[in-house]
């Protein structure tokens, strides 16, 4: 009997200790880096960063186009006429230029201005969100890692019991029953092992597909952990930080465009004349200057509907500022109230949880090989162990997770990673 235990001692102390030595024997051919070095991928390798980037510069360069001057008209006419073998020629040379009132000319430059500037500040709030995945991604494949070591470790431990139940079950030390339900317990552990596995494959790979986009078949995890407790960020300061968001600051822009748009639109109520100066040359030797001035008539068309339009627009890029910054407070409250519930839940609960869990498997292996404690109570406990293990996991990672929403909701970026 006393033998049997002290084997049985022997193989949780090997399940249970020198476990870890061989998750990273199994995952060496796994490409490791830090969240710094993760995020330098993504913006060197995010297609969807660079479609957002692209799109910006196309959005630039119209925009500067749009503001851009009239450029001159130079035409050359020659006019052959004949009548009774006498030919008789007229040459001219015009160079025609449209002129434009200074208010139009100010008001497209404004729109043109503000229509790069608000470029400018959704690619950086695309980039945040994009980068916000990022993170997420990297905290979670760390989480579904550590997971995996978690149960690895509680399945180690279940196969031992079961191994020892079977020796056991033929010396008659415990019923068929208490085999059984080892014998369930481990095809469970094994069951629960294969989906800890492929989670942690999956995350590596979408964490791949995010940094460095390729075939889908990279594995790429995390070189550090997310230990401790992520910094406090009290409420008052998120919310101050809304009208610094970028999608704000866009929405902003978009206004001062529609209002550019509006004063354009009212100067058109004015038509924009023409200038012409020329030379015209006979066959006859006269030649001389010509001035031409056009000046279209607003008879038919005065613009009263491009004026209705763009004071519309106006109206209507008012309102969607009024809701982005509703909307950006409400994500911000949101996000400022999950955060703080979830780190005051990993400060209370995390340590005390990882503390127990392993002084009950430490006391549990002890006592089952002093013979006080039955091979069921042994598996309670280790199940108990893995249970508190993942829940401080979890929370963790919500913690981590939520930090980073957090900033994101603000518009900031994480003080270490400037």
């Amino acid at each position: 009997m006393r033998e049997s235990n002290a084997r049985s001692l022997r193989l949780l102390i090997l399940g249970s200790v020198l476990f870890a030595p061989s998750i990273a024997v199994a995952q060496e051919t796994v490409r490791r880096v830090s969240l710094a070095e993760a995020l330098e991928a993504f913006a060197g390798n995010s297609l969807a960063l660079k479609t957002a980037r692209s799109e910006t510069a196309g959005l630039a360069g119209t925009a500067r186009q749009s503001r851009a001057y009239f450029n001159p008209e130079l035409s050359f006419e020659r006019d052959d006429l004949s009548h009774n073998d006498e030919k008789v020629w007229e040459e001219t040379f015009l160079f025609q230029q449209q002129l434009e009132w200074p208010a139009r000319t100010n008001a497209r430059s404004r729109a043109a201005t503000h229509t790069i500037r608000a470029g400018a500040a959704r690619f950086r709030a695309d980039s945040m969100e994009l980068a916000f995945e990022v993170r997420e991604a990297y905290v979670r494949t760390w989480f579904a890692e550590e997971a995996e070591s978690i149960v690895r470790r509680s399945a180690a431990v279940i196969q031992s019991v079961a191994e020892d139940a079977e020796v056991r079950l033929e010396q008659g030390d415990i019923s068929a029953f208490e085999a059984r339900r080892l014998r369930l317990a481990r095809v469970e552990a094994e069951l629960e092992l294969e989906e800890a596995v492929l989670r942690s494959r999956t995350a590596r790979r979408k964490l791949a597909v995010l940094i460095e986009p390729g075939t889908g078949t990279e594995e790429i995890g995390p070189s550090e952990g997310r230990d401790g407790v992520p910094p406090m960020i009290s409420r008052g300061t998120a919310i101050a930080a809304v009208d610094g968001r970028p999608d704000v600051e866009a929405a902003a822009s978009e206004l001062d465009v529609a209002l550019a748009g509006v004063d354009l639109a009212r100067s058109y109520w004015v038509p924009a004349p023409s200038l012409g100066l020329g030379y015209r040359h006979h066959d006859d030797g006269f030649g001389g200057a010509s001035l031409g001035f056009d000046l279209p008539l607003p008879l038919f068309d005065r613009g009263s509907a491009t004026r209705e339009g763009a004071a519309a627009f106006s109206s209507a890029a008012a309102y969607r500022l009024e809701l982005r910054r509703k909307m950006a407070r409400y994500d911000v409250l949101v996000a400022s109230d999950r955060y703080a519930s979830n780190r005051a839940r990993l400060v209370a609960a995390a340590q005390g949880l990882r503390t127990d869990g392993e002084a009950l498997l430490a006391s549990a292996t002890a006592a089952y090989a002093a013979q006080e404690m039955t091979l069921l109570e042994l598996l309670d406990a280790a199940g108990a162990f893995q249970g508190a293990q993942l829940s401080a996991l979890s929370l963790a990672t919500e913690a981590w997770v939520s930090y980073y929403d957090l900033l994101r909701a603000t518009g900031r970026v994480p003080e270490d990673e400037r």
